[in-house]
Formats: C-alpha cells, structure tokens, sequence
C-alpha cells in the first residue's frame, strides 16, 4: 500500500531540491545562506527515502523492475531535454556547431558530473541505481540492515567515500559511480528507520547529538560544504552523520505532521508522486525561462515546479508515453499501439 507520508516526503524533497537550484543563481542576499542549509541533506534525503522503500528481492526481478522504472525514463528524459536544449538554441539563432553536438552526445553516454546545467541532476539516477542493486546483493546474504556483514559493508563504503573525497574529489565517474559508496550510507540509514532497529528516543538523541558537535566542528572551522555529485562530502564521517540526522528528523516530523493532516498536504504529496519528472525537468524550465529574461525567483520557482508537475500529469494519462517516461504500464502495449498508429497513417 502507497504510504501518503512517504509521498509528502518526496514532495518537500523535491521543492527544496528546485528551491536550491534556483537559489544557486539568485541575487537574493540570503540566498547562499538558505542554499548551503538545505545543500546539507537535500540529495541523500533522497536515497535515505529510497532506503526506507527498500526491500529485500531476487536480482534478476530488482534488475528489470529498476530498468523500466530508473534507465529507461531516464534515457527517455535524457533524449527529450537534449531536444528541448537543441530546440532552445535554435529559437535563439544559435544552431550548434557538429563538434558541440558531438560532446553533448559524448557526456549524454557518460553520465554523472559529464552532464552540466540543464541536465545536471540527471547523475542522481545512475547513482541510485547502481546503489540499489549493489546494496540488495548484500542483503541477499545477510539478516538485516544491523547485520555485522552488512555493517562492515556500509561502513567500508563511507570510509571509500571520504578516500575518493580525499584523493580524488575530481573524478568524473562514469554514470556518477563513484558517488555510490556515499550513497550506500544514506540508503541503509532509510532501512535501518524502516526496519525499526532504533527506537525513537534514541534516534532523537543521536541527532541531537550530532547536531551539537557539528555546531562545536563548525564553530571551529570545520567546512561543511556537501555537494554531493561533486564529492565534497563535509567533514570525514560527520558530514553524512550531519546529513543523516537532518534527513531522520525531517522524515519523522513528516509523518507526524501528515498522520493529522494528510488531506491538507495532499498537493504536497501529488508532487513527491511527480518528483522524479520534476527532478529531470526542472533545469531544463529554469534555465530556459532565466535565458529568455525571466530572474525573479518566486516566479522561475514556481514554474520550474509547475511545469513539470503538468507535463508529469499528461505523460501520466497516456498509455504510450507512460511505460517509457514513467516506468508505469506496459511497455509491449505502447509498443503494439505505436506501431498500429505508424501502420494507420501509412495507409
């Protein structure tokens, strides 16, 4: 059963990852302040969520269940905002040269820190993915998510995490593996809340006392920078716990906000069931309408929100488009229906 929270959840998530973005460019005096602040957690809230939906399943099932519901929506989205930036360029009389068709092809291919503006958020899916499948196989074999071989697992590939940031804070992964073993952190805390291994008095301790000694680390300097698609993860270790905490209270105080007011957040939840198309799209309208002249932030906050959230209502109502850009309905069905429109208009 669909929990509304979780929907909330994914909505919040999805308004701050936009507010962010759009905040990055803004000439607002508080702008930086409110960026770095949600900059904090906004990316792993995402895979703590996917780690709380996380269940335990055979390989080859998860496999094709993430490529129809992860890879293909996201070469599909991947393809149609290529053509919109195309389209865009053209509108603005700047045909593109075949050297730059050639290198937005070339990063398209690779993924992760390859692709820039409008499609840079586009890393985060390649990342879950991998995570997923990669996390699974180790639940495969173990009891849980306090199991010590999934704990030795975990934290084997937070301290991987912080050596790339160490070391190699430039990669450029292809398909944004090496933000993977950050990731993996973020999505076990989701399983561990969902497993109930925690009680809630003592998750609440735990945060506040990370909490604390962040507010002590950064009295003293500590830089708390956490870009996560770029590998700058904060300080070793706390940085995530940071992260963590901020993303285990947000989630706790959503589900007791939404237990007494479900059907008052329910526009809320409406955009966590579209966040993944708001995610691809969002750049996309945000750096168009700010070319085109349009700087106030309410507004490009807005329809960098609401734009997506139309065009995941029509992708939704349709059987043909559902399955590629949505992961919903079947993809045999759209196929046989394309080929009987393609067959008709031959006629």
């Amino acid at each position: 059963m669909r929990q509304t929270w979780l929907d909330v959840a994914k909505g919040v998530g999805i308004v701050l990852v936009v507010l962010a973005h759009v905040l990055t460019h803004s000439k607002w005096q508080w702008a930086p302040w409110v960026y770095f602040t949600i900059s904090l957690f906004f990316m792993p809230f995402f895979f703590v969520i996917s780690g709380y939906l996380f269940t335990v399943s055979d390989r080859q099932v998860l496999l094709v269940k993430r490529i129809r519901g992860l890879l293909i929506p996201y070469v599909a989205f991947l393809g149609l905002v290529i053509m919109g930036m195309l389209l865009a360029d053209v509108l603005h009389g700047e045909t593109p040269a075949p050297w730059q068709f050639r290198h937005l092809m070339t990063d398209a291919v690779l993924g992760g820190r390859y692709l820039t503006r409008e499609l840079g958020v586009f890393w985060f899916v390649t990342c879950l993915f991998a995570t997923q499948l990669l996390y699974n196989e180790v639940a495969l074999h173990t009891n849980g998510p306090t199991d010590p071989v999934t704990l030795s697992f975990v934290a084997g590939s937070v301290v991987l995490a912080y050596v790339i940031q160490a070391f190699w804070s430039d990669i450029r992964s292809p398909l944004a593996l090496s933000n993977v073993p950050l990731a993996i952190g973020a999505f076990w805390f989701g399983h561990l809340l969902r497993e109930e291994k925690l009680g809630a008095i003592a998750i609440c301790l735990a945060a506040l006392a990370v909490f604390g000694i962040s507010i002590a680390g950064a009295s003293a300097g500590l830089d708390f920078t956490f870009t996560m698609k770029n590998t700058k993860f904060g300080p070793p270790i706390l940085g995530l716990l940071l992260s963590l905490a901020i993303s285990g209270t947000m989630l706790g105080l959503i589900r007791r906000v939404v237990h007494g007011a479900a059907d008052v957040l329910a526009p809320v939840a409406e955009l966590g069931k579209a966040s993944l198309v708001i995610m691809f799209v969002h750049q996309f309208v945000h750096f168009t309408l700010r070319e085109s002249g349009l700087t106030s932030d309410i507004p490009l906050i807005v329809l960098s929100i609401g734009l997506p959230y139309l065009l995941y209502r029509l992708l939704k109502s349709s059987a043909v488009l559902s399955p590629w850009f949505l992961g919903q309905g079947s993809l045999s069905l759209s196929i046989d229906r394309m080929r009987r429109t393609l067959a008709s208009r031959a006629r």
